[in-house]
């Protein structure tokens, strides 16, 4: 079991500093690439290693969002039918958790998230993969998204509820659910939606899984002095560097981690 941390952790600031980098260059959801690394490098419990990844994510999402706003890429009106079920959706995950938490040992409870992580990071790696080719095959146009509000609420409700309990989807699975009922809508608005509807769930989770103690705060703070630069240095490396076949082996990667996981 990862010890509780009282100072700033070199290993922590590392894995953050990869993951960093790894988002910036690829743009694979954060939560997907640091899970692993809690749990199977650092030996974090996965309750604890949810918890962090939440809080670590927050400032993350909430510059991606403002960054989004400046540039014109976000959708208003898809981020909102999307908090209509997210924000919902994730008050239920914490309420779930919590229920959880108070009727089932602590280790059954870990083990619990620790198979579905397992579950979640094999859908993901398939998710990325989809990602990619439908970008390559879409249309620049602009669509009314009222027909399809159902089908986004009810995105946007999963979503909310798995980025409780596990930290993860709030990237890959919007982009990928969103690209498929939204074929016609602009890559640049998805994306920029997909920023904006992260950072109102993820500090909604977040501020759930602080009432339930299960955020490491130093550990939180080691992971952002590694993440905060490697995501700078990685969108600048984005644009300079050939990187076709990155996102397929992330994918393979994360695939691997969730068989392990499980």
């Amino acid at each position: 079991m990862y010890p509780v941390l009282a100072m700033w952790d070199f290993h922590a600031t590392i894995g953050g500093l990869i993951v960093g980098l790894l988002v910036g260059l690829s743009g694979v959801g954060g939560g997907s690439l640091m899970m692993p690394i809690l749990v199977l490098l650092l030996g974090v419990s996965p309750l604890i290693a949810v918890g962090t990844d939440l809080a670590y994510s927050v400032p993350t999402k909430l510059v991606g969002a403002i960054v989004h706003k400046r540039q014109g890429t976000i959708h208003a009106k898809l981020v909102g039918v999307l908090c209509a079920g997210g924000i919902p959706g994730a008050l239920l995950g914490l309420a779930t958790l919590a229920f959880v938490k108070a009727h089932v040992d602590i280790d059954q409870l870990n083990a619990l998230l620790r198979h579905i992580i397992g579950v979640l990071l094999i859908i993901i790696a398939i998710a990325i993969v989809a990602a990619q080719i439908i970008s390559t095959h879409r249309p620049a146009e602009t669509v009314s998204i009222r027909a399809k509000a159902p089908l986004i609420i009810a995105i946007g409700a999963i979503v909310g509820f798995l980025v409780s309990i596990t930290s993860i989807g709030a990237g890959s699975i919007t982009l990928t659910a969103l690209a498929l009922v939204l074929p016609r809508l602009r890559l640049q608005q998805l994306v920029g939606s997909d920023v904006a509807f992260a950072a109102i769930i993820v500090p909604i989770a977040a501020a759930g899984h602080m009432t339930l103690g299960s955020i490491n705060w130093p550990l939180t703070l080691s992971l952002l002095l590694g993440s905060v630069p490697g995501v700078y240095a990685g969108s600048r490396l984005c644009a300079i560097l050939p990187l076709p076949y990155l996102r397929p082996v992330i994918a393979a990667v994360l695939a691997f981690a969730g068989v392990k996981l499980f």
